[in-house]
């Protein structure tokens, strides 16, 4: 896929057929899937005419027969069709799919989007009303209990803006997700170590970096199994929030330590970070 087709896709966020069209290409050029099928398709179909011959034996009517066999459309020649047919249909039937969640998607901007123009709308018409609201409670038109409902209303609509703000961030962010290149956890840790280690580089600090990155969850909380790797008792010892730059003993009074560096999240995977000082 070229560098501007996938410009003009980031910056097309409809659900139009072209629009639609632009992710689902970069998304099945990105596809680990498809392309491993469509690599298994070409590798089949080389191997099907080297599949008209068998000499897999060495006893020459038995070998005459399969010929026959093979040429006519049984065998493995037949066998082979049957596999290229069947690897066809799953990339088919794989890139329909990857169609359809981009489609979804993308409609789920949209809409998103439709309706946070309608609420920031109402925002704006409701404000104007809250002022001439205001102005006559303070000439005593309206009392605070009115007054207090009509401001509870203008908060809900703000709350409102934020959230749909907020998941249309998060949809976007399952769009560029899902269009962009597979990453396994390992390539996603290796992209940190490396960012991490230039920036170390540059900052010219003499220590070495002595780096350690421990897998995480959603929510970036260390998993028992990872921190049992640098806490290898248990982790009472240390403050319910580790703190950036923070040095702090391997065990209680200890005097191996490691510095909490923080936490980083790449393509969907979270890690935190650490290094270890003696």
């Amino acid at each position: 896929m070229s560098l501007a087709i996938q410009a003009k896709a980031q910056n097309c966020e409809s659900s139009e057929s072209e629009c639609a069209a632009l992710w689902t290409e970069k998304a099945v050029s990105n596809s680990r899937e498809v392309k491993n099928l469509t690599e298994a398709i070409e590798l089949a179909k080389r191997k099907q005419w080297t599949s008209l011959i068998d000499v897999s034996t060495i006893e020459p009517i038995t070998a005459s027969i399969q010929i026959i066999r093979n040429v006519l459309g049984g065998g493995r020649f037949q066998e082979n069709k049957q596999l290229i047919h069947a690897l066809e249909l799953r990339r088919s039937e794989t890139i329909t799919r990857i169609r359809e969640r981009i489609v979804d998607l993308l409609a789920q901007i949209e809409t998103r989007r439709a309706s946070l123009a309608s609420r920031e709308t109402a925002q704006d018409n409701f404000r104007r009303q809250i002022e001439l609201f205001e102005v006559g409670y303070r000439a005593g038109d309206f009392d605070t209990e009115k007054m207090l409902a009509i401001w509870e209303k203008q908060k809900i609509l703000g709350a409102e803006i934020e959230s749909l703000v907020a998941e249309i961030k998060q949809t976007e962010a399952a769009l560029e997700r899902f269009a962009r290149p597979e990453i396994t956890k390992e390539e996603a840790r290796e992209l940190v170590v490396k960012q991490v280690t230039e920036a170390w580089k540059l900052s010219g600090t003499p220590e070495k970096l002595n780096l350690i990155v421990l897998d995480a969850d959603e929510k970036k909380r260390i998993f028992k199994s990872e921190m049992l790797k640098i806490f290898p008792e248990d982790v009472k010892h240390l403050p319910d929030e580790l703190q950036p730059r923070g040095i702090y003993p391997t065990i209680k009074n200890g005097t191996q330590k490691i510095q909490y560096i923080g936490k980083a999240e790449k393509f969907g995977f979270n890690f935190v970070l650490f290094r270890r000082l003696n």
